[in-house]
């Protein structure tokens, strides 16, 4: 038999991975080292949720979209995150998150500034 690889130790990391990493199942058995049907089967046992918060059932919550980029750019963003420890999904979003906040539009995209549309105060995680 070979060595354990989800401890106790181990599997009290992952709802933090989920949680504040936004990673997903596939990302956590790669980045632990083992399949990923074992990797439920042993949350599942332990009673933690492999599903991101506010998700029901897995499905995404209604302010969530999806957003295509190019092959170049996936690639960029992929090695990027890679890099700071993140899924290329959460690196995306914390961008997104950060530009939007802070309004940063126009220093990102090169652009004359913009007079920005009145916007309703809104908490980004």
């Amino acid at each position: 038999m070979g060595r354990k690889i989800l401890t106790k130790e181990v599997l009290a990391t992952i709802p933090e991975m989920v949680e504040r990493s936004g990673m997903r199942a596939d990302d956590i058995a790669e980045k632990l080292g083992c399949n990923l049907g074992t990797l439920k089967v042993r949350c599942s046992q332990a009673k933690i949720s492999l599903r991101p918060p506010g998700s029901r059932r897995g499905r995404p919550r209604i302010d969530e979209r999806t957003i295509r980029l190019s092959g170049d750019a996936l690639a960029l963003l992929q090695r990027r995150a890679a890099a700071s420890g993140k899924t290329e999904t959460a690196l995306a979003r914390q961008l997104l998150e950060t530009i939007a906040r802070d309004d940063l539009y126009d220093a990102v995209l090169d652009d004359e500034p913009v007079e920005p549309l009145p916007m309703q105060k809104r908490a980004f995680g």
